[in-house]
């Protein structure tokens, strides 16, 4: 799933912004009145706060006003926020005049309100740019960078970018096309790869976007290159002058510090439906862990007296573009399983990189119940809380299977892994190709949607009321 991160940005601090309004708005009520609750709380109290929202949010509008938000110093934002209030606050005035509100506005909380969202943009601001610009290297959100150029250009396109100050962006790694720099580091920025292992690297890293930057006389190379790393499902960008090279993916132009680019990305999802699909998988993720509660009360002590050791079953997996997380089960097996899967290897049913066979000796009497019932999958609402998972998306694999994946295979990465989603309500454990089920999950990126995701959750509820493919 890919959204322009500059969109992103201006959403998040947009909300800062709005949050400002509304906590000085009813601050400066309360001390305009002292706290009694009886003189303020009538319908206009409501009104006005929406009007100051929205001429918050045209102002979004007319004035770009988050542009190089990253690269603006203390006097620069100081500035920034001045103008934007006193430019709020007079379409608020203006506004006020034109209704006939303006003699009942008490000036108090008017000219207060604004001085408070004033001192709260600067103070918030300042607080998120540091922040980002000091912890995105070790962020899960933050988007991770290759770039792939040659020797000579590498120096003057790591610094200019790093110099950019580009929020949400962390070079992980360089890969230079002309030399084997391997070891060598540019900028502090480790050369991690050359020409000829550049593709085994990538598929093994946490990979969101490659930045190519080279020459045109290198057209007909690149282009194979940059169809190897869009197989991967990871965005890549080019210098703007490649353009018109034909890549059978989504194209538009985009940034990379100073920068112009191109970007071959997969299908391009609008804001405000990552939203939406983050917002259901939070309500979805509450709900759950309700109900997980409740069955931790009543399953937790039987998993205990069949199989001493935890309730819950903790396993590394391998989550968006190569993200690791730790994702929780109800243990289904002996504390022993991990250990004796090797003895077992032998008798996998799956073709491909999966482990599955029927009447595992390594899962419990309590455990084939849950498994059946799917029971033992409810502690991942927390994983989907966190933010690791979605309700909806790919299995995530293994460390292991991960290890194995050629390059095509993590495509399926390139979306949050979810509870649900087509593998498991075609079939599940009835289908016993890897390559089958990795066509599925790309099918089901490429065309996502937020209607598909709620009918696959619905099929998911049907699924495990009639305990279908389940073992």
């Amino acid at each position: 799933m890919n959204i322009k991160q500059s969109q992103k940005q201006n959403l998040i601090i947009y909300f800062f912004d709005v949050l400002g309004i509304i906590l000085g708005y009813f601050l400066m009520i309360l001390l305009r009145f002292q706290g009694d609750v009886r003189l303020y709380v009538d319908n206009m109290v409501l009104y006005r706060l929406i009007i100051a929202i929205f001429i918050l949010t045209l102002n979004y509008f007319l004035f770009y006003p988050n542009e190089n938000f990253f690269k603006r110093t203390f006097i620069k934002e100081l500035w920034h926020n001045f103008k934007i209030n006193v430019i709020a606050a007079a379409f608020m005035a203006t506004v006020a005049y034109l209704i006939d509100d303006a003699k009942d506005y008490s000036r108090f909380i008017y000219i207060m309100t604004m001085v408070f969202s004033f001192i709260w943009m600067q103070v918030v601001h300042s607080l998120y740019r540091y922040y980002m610009l000091r912890f995105k290297k070790y962020s899960q959100t933050s988007q991770k960078m290759l770039i792939v150029t040659t020797s000579e250009k590498a120096d003057e396109i790591i610094g200019n970018i790093i110099k950019e100050k580009t929020w949400n962006l962390w070079i992980t790694g360089v890969i230079i096309l002309d030399q084997d720099w391997i070891g060598r580091k540019i900028h502090g920025i480790p050369v991690v790869a050359n020409k000829e292992n550049m593709f085994l690297y990538t598929v093994r890293s946490v990979v969101d976007e490659i930045f190519i930057y080279t020459s045109e006389s290198n057209r007909i190379a690149i282009k194979d290159i940059v169809q190897n790393f869009r197989d991967m499902g990871i965005s890549v960008k080019m210098n703007i002058d490649l353009f018109n090279m034909e890549i059978a993916t989504e194209k538009y132009i985009d940034k990379v510090g100073q920068y112009n680019t191109v970007c071959f990305a997969p299908k391009i999802t609008p804001l405000h439906m990552v939203f939406m699909k983050r917002l259901i998988d939070i309500l979805g993720a509450c709900i759950g862990l309700v109900i997980t509660f409740f069955i931790t009360l009543l399953l937790g002590p039987l998993i205990k007296i069949e199989s001493p050791g935890p309730i819950f079953f903790s396993q590394k997996r391998v989550g968006r573009n190569g993200r690791i997380f730790n994702i929780y089960k109800f243990r289904s097996m002996y504390v022993d399983a991990e250990e004796r899967k090797k003895e077992l290897i032998e008798k996998n049913e799956m073709n491909g990189l999966m482990f599955k066979i029927k009447k595992d000796p390594r899962v419990t009497r309590i455990g084939r119940i849950i498994r059946k019932a799917s029971i033992d999958e409810l502690p991942q609402f927390w994983n989907v809380l966190k933010g690791d998972m979605s309700l909806v998306g790919t299995r995530p694999p293994t460390v292991d299977e991960f290890e194995h994946y050629e390059g095509y295979h993590k495509q399926r990465l390139s979306m949050t892994p979810g509870l649900t989603g087509v593998w498991q309500v075609s079939g599940r454990n009835d289908i016993q190709d890897f390559e089958e089920i990795v066509a599925m999950d790309v099918d089901y990126i490429n065309n996502w949607s937020l209607k598909k995701d709620l009918g696959i959750i619905l099929k998911t509820i049907r699924v495990v009321l009639m305990s279908s493919g389940a073992r």
